[in-house]
């Protein structure tokens, strides 16, 4: 395997384990968020404990600083020359995405109320940011 295949071959594994990565995150994360929504839509997030909400709260930073990383990971991933401006996209995008995480984190107070705009923007911008990185990993697919 010449250096052109093997540098090809190092950035589809980053890359790999990086959207892997970011979809379990999704799916662990998936769960309390779903809660958090429907407590939301049934006015009922005062009614949940304090310590539970504080729990999905932290577990929603925690998903959120490993995305940081997984974002760094792929930063610092050197594609092959024709996947460059890909790549550079993909990570623009992701960034995007893990500041959209932070944004519904910052969302959420911890007397257990929500600031509803912002939470459903950051919801929405992580649904945008999520459909652009699923485009650009096609592009890349068709390209390799």
């Amino acid at each position: 395997m010449n250096k052109t295949q093997q540098k090809a071959r190092h950035y589809s594994q980053v890359l790999n384990q990086v959207i892997e990565r970011t979809q379990a995150i999704q799916e662990e994360l998936n769960p309390q968020f779903e809660e958090i929504k429907t407590a939301l839509a049934n006015d009922q997030l005062t009614a949940m404990k304090s310590s539970h909400y504080l729990e999905i709260e932290g577990q929603f930073q925690h998903g959120t600083d490993e995305y940081q990383q997984l974002a760094a990971q792929l930063q610092q991933a050197t594609p092959p020359a024709k996947l460059m401006g890909l790549n550079f996209s993909l990570v623009k995008v992701y960034r995007e995405y893990v500041a959209a995480c932070q944004a519904m984190i910052d969302s959420m107070k911890d007397d257990r109320t929500v600031d509803i705009p912002a939470f459903k923007a950051a919801e929405a911008a992580q649904d945008q940011t999520t459909t652009a990185m699923g485009k650009i990993l096609v592009k890349m697919n068709q390209i390799s």
